[in-house]
């Protein structure tokens, strides 16, 4: 073996050993039916800051404005679907800089799912994420064959696997799906919870202001961050939330004094009644990112009649997120949205992924973008102020 071979491996060595001790700190999207189409619409009207997503039973990048009804983008014919239209849409939004570069999507990790028997959304339609995100070049795995209904597959929770689930439409597969997609957006090396037993979940579960979450740079940042004002901050618009049988206990993020669920008598913001916002979010830091490390984010996005206006926690704490969180350090939002009759008109609580909160509403424009990529922007100034204090 040549000298300059030997010092090349030496140098690959230690720059893998490197890497292994640099925690990641990157951003990615996932979610279920609307909450699937929402992942999909901040993934590519984001992609310099959101790096991987996950389609879980959801319709592809502007389908519902593409002048087709909401009932064909998802239940097809999924001929009436051209992606190269909604290709398009992409470069059209990117060169009137509405959204990020496209460009920026190529290798990244992209998972698409389809249950055989989803007659919500047919898997025709869904299957055009893949087609799409291949053709900007995306790194894409799907999951195709599973004979599920409408619903977020679990290991060991929820209805059986083929039926449609009203009550939280989460379903018993015997499989892990929220490991199996995050570990793809991961790069492949997450560790997995094992199977039949509990994962220790001894990180920080929330519940956080989502108005003040999605102003904070109007307020805070203005007067200047410290770590008295980000700690009064962080005590006045987030609080510790205890799920129905939860093991653990809470203590509060960063070491600080936090109220609980039951003694919080702070008003909550007024929210944008508009963008169909509901009050409150649910956040889990994992008990090393409460500690100070710095951790990647995650956004899980729930899907219609699954917000906590309808289904409670159900989705945040049984969906299989928390589990892989805890134990690949990664922070998880979980953004919530609720019905409304009228202005806007959202009555099973959907994310917007047709048009009812703004005409542009697959760019950053848009509330609900905007929205939730202030949420992502709150939680990545809180972690690196205290990370880098600690």
């Amino acid at each position: 073996m040549s000298m300059c071979l030997i010092l090349n491996v030496i140098i690959l060595l230690f720059i893998s050993l490197a890497s292994a001790n640099v925690p990641r700190t990157d951003v990615t999207v996932s979610g279920i039916s609307s909450g699937g189409a929402m992942a999909t619409q901040l993934h590519i009207g984001f992609s310099k800051d959101i790096s991987g997503c996950g389609i879980l039973a959801g319709p592809p990048y502007y389908c519902g404005g593409s002048g087709l009804t909401t009932a064909v983008c998802m239940t097809g014919p999924a001929s009436f679907i051209f992606v190269s239209y909604l290709e398009s849409k992409i470069k059209y939004y990117a060169s009137n800089d509405y959204i990020d570069n496209p460009s920026n999507i190529a290798g990244d990790p992209v998972y698409v799912f389809s249950g055989k028997y989803d007659k919500i959304a047919y898997p025709g339609v869904v299957k055009l994420n893949a087609g799409l995100y291949t053709r900007l070049n995306a790194t894409v795995k799907t999951n195709f064959d599973m004979p599920a209904h409408h619903g977020f597959p679990t290991e060991n929770f929820g209805a059986t696997c083929s039926s449609l689930n009203l009550a939280n439409y989460i379903n018993n597969c015997n499989f892990n799906l929220a490991y199996d997609m995050l570990n793809h957006l991961y790069g492949g090396s997450l560790i997995k919870p094992a199977a039949n037993s509990k994962t220790l979940l001894l990180g920080q579960m929330l519940m956080f202001d989502q108005e003040a979450f999605m102003s904070f740079s109007d307020t805070l940042k203005k007067e200047g961050i410290t770590k008295s004002s980000l700690s009064e901050w962080i005590q006045n618009n987030m609080y510790l939330y205890t799920p129905e049988g939860w093991e653990w206990s809470s203590s509060g993020l960063f070491h600080l004094t936090m109220s609980s669920e039951s003694s919080n008598k702070k008003s909550i913001t007024t929210r944008d009644s508009s963008a169909s916002f509901d009050d409150e979010g649910f956040i889990y830091f994992p008990s090393a990112c409460a500690n100070g490390k710095k951790c990647s984010i995650h956004v899980a996005l729930h899907g219609c009649q699954q917000g906590k206006s309808f289904a409670g926690d159900i989705f945040a704490t049984k969906a299989g997120y928390l589990e892989v969180a805890e134990l690949n350090n990664i922070i998880v939002i979980f953004p919530q949205v609720r019905r409304s009759l009228i202005l806007p008109t959202n009555p099973m609580g959907c994310w917007d992924w047709w048009g009812y909160s703004h005409v542009y509403y697959a760019t950053q424009r848009a509330p609900q973008m905007a929205g939730v990529k202030n949420m992502i922007d709150t939680v990545r100034t809180i972690t690196t102020v205290f990370s880098e204090m600690n």
